[in-house]
């Protein structure tokens, strides 16, 4: 495995910086000099690589070797990683929009915060964030349905708004909290919420499932209780309840799961009369 290292110069610029040309797939077989003229979009202008980066390092001869290494705080990037299939990114500091978007495979860890949109549209691949992320992980693009369809996403922080809309495959983990929406238009895949969730948690969800450990809100009124579980299982975790069982959305004809942590949300119990 080689390393590509990218620093962020100290003059970087405050516009916009497109850098979906940093995947593994397009550094590899490339020398240093190949790779410091590629060209990424700085606002409206082009420019190079070279232009905020210094590089060092080695590149591998296939992507799958490649591993790209990012120190500095990007908050103004964009699509990060975009459609990448193979290989390793490491983000040392805090990154902007869309990191991952139509990821295909490979691994993305963030060691920091991650802006909006990341894993966009994600199809296979494992996306860590160390940090918090923004609002719209795993998301579809606005006026699509195509949602998250495989891979992984684990989110050691919080998580925005709309986690997961029209998600079809793959599994988000957030080991804190996540704001209100997740899951909505949910088709398949697994959602595990390790915090507290705001509220309308599956929305118009017609498959897939969704676990919350912590408290949330009222069960939105399409959704039916089923029974209580002693636990429940995401991939290969198996996490302790007893959980309320959902099924819905069946304002949308939906058969979804989403599963409550019962010690957790009291406020909930007046739904057992209905078992």
């Amino acid at each position: 495995m080689t390393e590509v290292i990218l620093n962020l110069k100290s003059n970087a610029p405050t516009q916009p910086v497109d850098l979906r040309q940093v995947t593994p797939d397009i550094f590899a077989g490339k020398t240093l000099n190949e790779i410091s003229h590629i060209e990424i979009w700085i606002g409206n202008m082009k420019s190079n690589i070279v232009s905020i980066f210094e590089i060092t390092g080695e590149s591998s001869r296939t992507p799958e070797e490649t591993t790209i290494i990012v120190n500095g705080e990007l908050p103004n990037s964009r699509r990060i990683g975009a459609k990448m299939t193979t290989g390793n990114i490491i983000l040392n500091g805090k990154s902007g929009l869309y990191v991952g978007s139509e990821m295909k495979g490979g691994k993305i860890i963030v060691n920091g915060d991650v802006g909006e949109w990341a894993g966009i549209g994600m199809k296979n691949g494992v996306i860590e964030v160390e940090g918090n992320a923004g609002n719209f992980v795993g998301s579809a693009y606005r006026g699509t349905r195509l949602g998250m369809k495989g891979g992984q996403i684990i989110i050691k922080g919080d998580s925005g708004i709309e986690l997961g809309v029209w998600m079809k495959g793959g599994t988000i983990k957030v080991m804190g909290n996540v704001s209100h929406s997740p899951g909505t238009h949910m088709l398949g895949g697994s959602i595990l919420i390790l915090g507290n969730c705001q509220s309308r948690v599956g929305a118009s969800m017609t498959g897939g499932k969704i676990v919350v450990v912590g408290k949330t809100e009222d069960i939105l009124a399409g959704f039916q209780i089923e029974e209580i579980k002693d636990k429940v299982k995401v991939d290969d975790e198996k996490i302790s309840g007893p959980f309320y069982c959902y099924s819905g959305d069946h304002a949308e004809e939906g058969k979804g799961k989403i599963f409550i942590h019962k010690e957790n949300n009291s406020h909930l119990s007046s739904y057992e009369e209905y078992l």
